[in-house]
């Protein structure tokens, strides 16, 4: 069912994103940045729906970015 859901939900961004498409040369451009970041912040969120049950975040890829100050901070903070 939450496959169904996704692809449903996915066909509908697509078509919805289609129309804005077609619609968006009548918008402002401060209002087309803020449609574009709805539809990729959607798109995100599917991904993350997605895999919700089947990966964790893994955290040592990003720890691995930071400083070793802070890495140690967020490790005494968890």
């Amino acid at each position: 069912m939450n496959r169904l859901f996704l692809f449903l939900f996915g066909l509908m961004l697509v078509f919805s994103f289609w129309d804005f498409i077609l619609k968006r040369k009548h918008m402002e451009r401060k209002q087309q940045i803020v449609i574009y970041s709805l539809y990729a912040l959607s798109v995100i969120g599917i991904y993350a729906v997605q895999y919700q049950h089947d990966k964790m975040l893994s955290t040592g890829f990003f720890l691995n970015i930071f400083t070793p100050q802070v890495k140690t901070w967020i490790e005494h903070m968890l």
